[in-house]
C-alpha cells in the first residue's frame, strides 16, 4: 500500500478514538437539554409523526441520546450503543426528515439530510471498527 506518511499506520488505533469522542459530545450536548426538559414537547411532536405513545418515544429518543452518548464517549458497550443510534438515524433519514434535501441550501443550512447522514456513517464505521483505543471495553 502507497502512503505519503507511513508512520501514521502505528496510530491507527486512535482514529476510532477521535470518532467515539466527536459523536459522544455530540450524542450528549443532544441529549442533555432533552432530559432535563419537559418531555411534553417533544412527546407531542412524535406524536405527530406518528409515533405513539409520544411520551414513551419521547424517553427512549432522550435515554439512547444522553445514555448512549456517555457510553460511546468511555467505550463501554460501545457498539450496542452505536447500532441503537444507528437505527435512531435511519427513522430519521428514511422518515422524520425523508423530504428534505441532502444538501443544504443557504436559505435554509439546517433542513438537508448531510449532517444526519454523516453521523450515521460515523456510528456504522464505530459499529465495525470497534471503540479503539482507550475504551472501557477493550481490556474485557
Amino acid at each position: 500500500m502507497l502512503s505519503i506518511l507511513p508512520q501514521l499506520f502505528d496510530f491507527q488505533f486512535y482514529g476510532p478514538l477521535i470518532l467515539r469522542l466527536a459523536l459522544g459530545v455530540i450524542f450528549l450536548a443532544h441529549g442533555w437539554p432533552k432530559l432535563k426538559n419537559d418531555k411534553a414537547q417533544l412527546a407531542g411532536w412524535l406524536e405527530s409523526l406518528k409515533f405513539r405513545p409520544g411520551k414513551f418515544w419521547a424517553w427512549v429518543v432522550t435515554l439512547a441520546e444522553f445514555l448512549g452518548g456517555i457510553l460511546i464517549l468511555i467505550g463501554l458497550f460501545m457498539q450496542f450503543a452505536a447500532a441503537i443510534l444507528a437505527i435512531e438515524f435511519l427513522v430519521i433519514i428514511f422518515w422524520v426528515r425523508r423530504a428534505e434535501p441532502f444538501v443544504a441550501r443557504s436559505e435554509a443550512p439546517s433542513m438537508s439530510l448531510e449532517f444526519d447522514f454523516l453521523i450515521l456513517a460515523a456510528l456504522l464505521a464505530l459499529l465495525v471498527l470497534g471503540p479503539g483505543a482507550w475504551a472501557v471495553d477493550y481490556p474485557l
